[in-house]
C-alpha cells in the first residue's frame, strides 16, 4: 500500500529529524511507522523554487493538493493529519479532479470557530468528500457527523498517539522545584491551577501566546511562575523527569486538548493531575492512571496537588499503571489503525484483514 501524507506545512525537517531519533514519531502522525511496517508512505517535497512564497500555508496546502494529484495515480490513500492540510485536496476531490481515497484526522473541526457562519458552511461543503474522518476521541467522533451533516460510516475513533520509546525516563523521576504544567490551544485552563496553586510553590508553564496572555493577566502579587514558549521536544521531555508534579488543566470544550501531554508523562510513568473533561474519558481511568479532578474546582485540584506534593511515593502505583496503559496508545498502534482504515476505504486486496485488524485495535 502506497500513503500519501499531507501535513499543514512543510513537513520534511520534522521527518528528518524524527528519522535521526531528535524528535518523538507522534509530531510526525504514525509517517514512520508506516515506513517500518514496510509500505510505503512519502510526503510532498520541499520545492527547490518558490520556497519563501511555500512557507505561507494557504499556499503550500494548495501546492500539496495539486501534487496529491500529479501523483494520484501510484497513490492508494492519502493521510491528511488534520482539517486545514486537506482543505484545498478536499475542494479537488469534490469537484472529481482528485480520485484518491482520503482520510482526515479531525483535531480542531469541533473547535468553536467551525461550528457556525462561514467557516461551518465551508466544512459542510467539502468534509462530505472525505472517505473516512478519524477523530481522537469518542466525544468528537460522536458529534462531527451531526454537526456538518456528514456520513455516519464515516466516522472512525483512533486515540491520540505516544512515541513510548522516545519518552522513556533516563534516570529517577522529580528532583526539581517546580511544578510543571504543558500545552497550547483554547483547550487549556491555566486560571484554575493559578488559584489553586500553593504560593509557596513554583510553577512552569510550557505553552503559546495566546495563554501566555491568560496566565499574565490571572497574575497575582507574590506567585512565583515562568512561562516558556516553543521549547524543544528534548528539552521538554527533561522537564516533564525533573518536575515535582504534572498538572494538567483542561477545560470543558468540544475538540481534543491536552492528550499529548498526558500521553507523554504517562509513558514516563508520571502520575498525571488531569482535568476530567468529557474529551478525556478513552484515555485515563481516575486513580489508576492518572489523578483527575473535577473541571474548573479550584478546591478539587487544590487538595489532589497538595496531597500529591505531600507524599508522592503513595501515588507510585499510578506511574506504573500509567506507562502500562500507554503502551496501548503507542504510534504504531495508530498508523496500524489509519491503515486498517486505508484498507477499508480504497478496496485494497488487503483490506478484510486490515478490517479484522480495524475491529480487534478499537474494541
Amino acid at each position: 500500500m502506497r500513503i500519501l501524507y499531507l501535513y499543514p506545512t512543510d513537513w520534511n525537517r520534522e521527518i528528518a529529524d524524527c528519522e535521526r531519533g531528535v524528535v518523538p514519531s507522534h509530531r510526525v502522525w504514525g509517517y514512520a511507522d508506516v515506513r517500518k511496517m514496510g509500505l510505503e508512505a512519502f510526503v510532498c517535497p520541499t520545492p527547490r523554487w518558490f520556497g519563501r512564497w511555500l512557507s505561507k500555508p494557504i499556499l503550500w496546502r494548495i501546492y500539496q493538493a495539486f501534487f496529491a494529484v500529479f501523483r494520484q495515480g501510484s497513490v492508494d490513500c492519502i493521510f491528511a493529519i488534520n482539517e486545514a492540510s486537506v482543505l484545498p485536496a478536499l475542494a479537488l476531490k469534490r469537484l472529481g479532479v482528485l480520485r484518491t481515497p482520503v482520510v482526515v484526522v479531525n483535531t480542531g473541526l469541533m473547535n468553536k470557530r467551525n461550528q457556525s457562519g462561514k467557516r461551518k458552511a465551508m466544512w459542510s461543503a467539502v468534509l462530505p468528500a472525505a472517505d473516512a474522518i478519524v477523530s481522537l476521541s469518542t466525544m468528537e467522533r460522536d458529534a462531527t457527523w451531526r454537526m456538518f451533516g456528514l456520513r455516519e460510516d464515516r466516522q472512525f475513533l483512533v486515540n491520540m498517539l505516544v512515541d513510548t520509546h522516545y519518552f522513556q525516563a533516563a534516570g529517577a523521576l522529580g528532583g526539581g522545584d517546580y511544578i510543571l504544567s504543558a500545552g497550547t490551544n483554547e483547550g487549556r485552563d491555566y486560571p484554575t491551577l493559578m488559584k489553586a496553586l500553593p504560593r509557596e510553590e513554583k510553577l512552569l508553564v510550557v505553552t503559546d501566546a495566546y495563554n501566555a496572555a491568560i496566565i499574565e493577566r490571572n497574575r497575582e502579587p507574590g506567585m512565583q511562575i515562568e512561562v516558556r514558549q516553543a521549547v524543544p521536544i528534548q528539552q521538554l521531555k527533561t522537564l516533564y523527569e525533573r518536575a515535582k508534579a504534572i498538572v494538567n488543566p483542561i477545560g470543558e470544550v468540544d475538540f481534543a486538548s491536552g492528550h499529548t501531554i498526558l500521553l507523554e508523562n504517562m509513558s514516563l510513568g508520571r502520575p498525571v493531575i488531569v482535568s476530567m473533561v468529557r474529551g478525556m474519558k478513552d484515555y485515563f481511568e481516575d486513580g489508576v492512571t492518572a489523578i483527575g479532578v473535577k473541571p474548573y474546582d479550584v478546591e478539587d485540584m487544590g487538595r489532589k496537588l497538595r496531597a500529591y506534593l505531600d507524599d508522592p511515593g503513595s501515588f507510585a502505583h499510578i506511574g506504573i499503571r500509567a506507562k502500562e496503559s500507554a503502551r496501548k496508545f503507542a504510534s504504531e498502534e495508530f498508523a496500524a489503525k489509519l491503515l486498517a482504515i486505508a484498507a477499508r476505504v480504497s478496496g485494497s486486496p488487503a483490506g478484510a484483514a486490515k478490517e479484522t485488524a480495524l475491529e480487534t485495535r478499537t474494541e
